[in-house]
């Protein structure tokens, strides 16, 4: 593995997560093995202390006085000699001293063991139970010192040791085991570990690898959804929304390019051509005037287009957040006709409206983005004003339907056939008919941001002409 490589994995979260793991294990580990070490060997030691107390009492028990009063002796019971009080008797050392410190009585058959004795203890505290560790030839020793009384209440010193070096043992090799797992289980216990991250996050590897395959031409790729319930599967859904936006914003512009070369072409076509034929030769007043109409109406059909389709990039990108105000109906629908007036009086067209009168101003208002709002309204009210025959009446009006505010635009226009609404609006530049210049993309629009209000819009053809287009808005802006 080269050094690159090395480096990597040393910087990747699965090793780090690893060694915080270890760290924290390791540090539990010790301070949990010092204690439970140190109650092991407090407890060995309290253990032993008191079979040699009880040992040093068993030994009192068999205590003998001559008649003078004058020895001691420990007389044993045969049965005895052998017995474990857990020590053999045979390898225990005791002897019994006066206050002073001469030695009265020594274990028979035992070799020579001083037992430490401080002369000066027994008459500064109760020497009873005294305990002591001591050293003699290489052997460590444990002993006790029990002051015990003859017949004559005359006092003495019973001193009884054993061999100590059986506990330190013990304990030396429960040190060394105890030393020697430690890293073994740190070890283990890391290896486990950085197999467990390793398969924690393997989802995420997996969707850096799809995530790298993901380029521009091909955002409809999602990343493989993990049903693990936890942050990584929350991960997952995130990025798929935000390459989702994405997607849209792609296509979004990709629209705005295709919509642009296909419509913007033949306007700009149309305004070269008339200016190569208004340069062709020359023209009166009236013929430039006559080219300085067209263009302008060309112009005009031009900016139109742009504008709409500026709304319709907007719209479908979602990547403008739409914020939503209280806004008037009445007030709305009043603004835009009196944009439109102008168009209307071409064609001798009247825009009545007919607001229901039992309509509270709560009622009139719906949560609206206005700007948006205004373009669907002010499509519809193009078409019916566009698609009308001239001296015609477009009529709008408010009203409550089913618990619904509804806006309704009805015009004396033809008309859609069968399902050519549905068409439109699911299809941009699809229109209802071509005798009459227009994008072709306004009721996509319209769909579009009906939409993003939680509005609906719907069509019916009248008889024996004209089109009604309602506009209905969720109950109570909800």
């Amino acid at each position: 593995m080269s050094s690159t490589s090395w480096n990597k994995h040393l910087k990747g979260i699965r090793f780090r997560l690893t060694l915080v793991y270890a760290t924290l294990f390791g540090l539990v580990l010790v301070v949990f093995s010092y204690v439970i070490t140190k109650e092991y060997f407090d407890s060995g030691r309290a253990d032993f202390d008191s079979n040699l107390i009880n040992l040093a009492i068993d030994l009192s028990d068999h205590l003998t006085v001559d008649k003078a009063g004058a020895g001691m002796t420990i007389e044993v019971p045969r049965s005895e000699v052998e017995k474990v009080f857990p020590f053999i008797l045979k390898q225990t050392r005791y002897a019994i001293r006066d206050i002073s410190g001469k030695v009265i009585m020594r274990a028979p058959g035992a070799p020579l063991l001083m037992i430490p004795y401080d002369p000066e203890l027994p008459l500064k505290q109760d020497y009873t139970h005294r305990l002591l560790t001591f050293e003699s030839d290489g052997v460590n020793y444990r002993g006790v010192n029990m002051k015990i009384t003859n017949i004559q209440g005359k006092a003495a010193i019973l001193q009884v040791a054993t061999s100590f070096d059986s506990v330190l043992d013990r304990e030396k090799n429960h040190l060394l085991v105890t030393v020697f797992m430690i890293p073994i289980m740190i070890l283990g216990s890391s290896f486990i570990s950085f197999m467990i991250t390793g398969n924690a996050l393997a989802p995420i590897r997996q969707l850096s690898n799809t995530a790298n395959s993901i380029a521009a031409q091909n955002l409809s790729l999602r990343l493989p959804m993990v049903d693990t319930g936890d942050e990584v599967e929350e991960l997952t859904n995130t990025l798929n929304s935000l390459l989702a936006r994405l997607e849209t914003a792609f296509e979004a512009q990709e629209n705005f390019v295709a919509n642009a070369s296909h419509q913007l072409n033949t306007p700009l076509a149309i305004i070269k051509g008339e200016l190569d034929v208004l340069e062709a030769k020359e023209r009166s007043p009236q013929e430039i005037k006559r080219f300085h109409l067209s263009l302008r109406e060309e112009l005009q059909r031009l900016i139109e287009l742009v504008k709409n389709m500026l709304l319709v990039s907007r719209v479908s990108a979602d990547v403008v957040p739409v914020i939503f105000h209280p806004v008037r109906l009445d007030d709305l629908l009043l603004t835009t006709s009196a944009r439109l007036q102008a168009k209307a009086r071409e064609k001798r067209t009247t825009i009545r409206f007919n607001i229901d009168e039992a309509l509270g101003p709560g009622e009139l208002e719906v949560p609206a983005e206005r700007q948006l709002l205004d373009a669907v309204f002010e499509n519809l009210l193009d078409n019916a004003i566009k698609y009308s025959p001239d001296e015609s009446i477009v009529e709008i009006a408010i009203k409550r339907a089913q618990g619904q505010t509804e806006v309704c635009i009805k015009d004396e226009g033809p008309g859609l056939p069968g399902d050519t609404f549905i068409e439109i609006v699911g299809t941009r530049f699809r229109r209802g008919t071509g005798q009459i210049p227009g994008s072709g993309i306004g009721l996509s629009i319209a769909a579009k941001i009906a939409q993003i209000h939680n509005a609906t819009i719907r069509h019916e053809n009248l008889q024996p002409r004209g089109s009604l287009f309602r506009v209905k808005f969720p109950a109570n802006g909800s």
